[in-house]
């Protein structure tokens, strides 16, 4: 799977405020002489908080709980299983495979990420986690 570089920045007044100037810098430099395209696009919501507190509350808490595992370990398993890992190119033109990242899933990913942890803790573990309409997480 191919990593397209994503750089977050704000519109205004008709100019473009880079959030991370030297990111931009270095993805220029790593396509010195190349043609690239570039695309402006509203940037989408990330996931909700009530969407994190489930995961962590609910999701990762019942299936560490059940494989004897610790929260930040069955979220780097669940996250390996589910996510692809994301291929990045260092400025020499070489490419690096890096972890996967819940941090930046839309509400529809994150909700996506959920379901099929969900449809393997059931199939996989014999574990049926419950919607979150159906509990009260703080």
């Amino acid at each position: 799977m191919s990593y397209s570089p994503r750089l977050s920045a704000h519109v205004k007044d008709g100019q473009l405020i880079l959030a991370d100037p030297v990111a931009w810098r270095s993805l220029l430099a790593r396509n010195n002489g190349r043609e690239v395209v570039v695309s402006v696009v509203r940037k989408q919501s990330i996931h909700t908080p009530n969407q994190q507190r489930y995961y962590w509350g609910v999701v990762v808490e019942m299936i560490a709980g059940h494989i004897g595992e610790s929260r930040e370990d069955t979220h780097e398993l669940l996250k390996e299983r589910f996510l692809p890992k994301r291929e990045v190119e260092l400025l020499d033109g070489q490419h690096l495979e890096m972890p996967p990242s819940t941090k930046t899933l839309t509400v529809e990913r994150y909700a996506e990420y959920i379901r099929g942890i969900k449809v393997w803790a059931v199939s996989f573990l014999g574990l049926l986690i419950p919607e979150a309409n159906e509990v009260e997480v703080a």
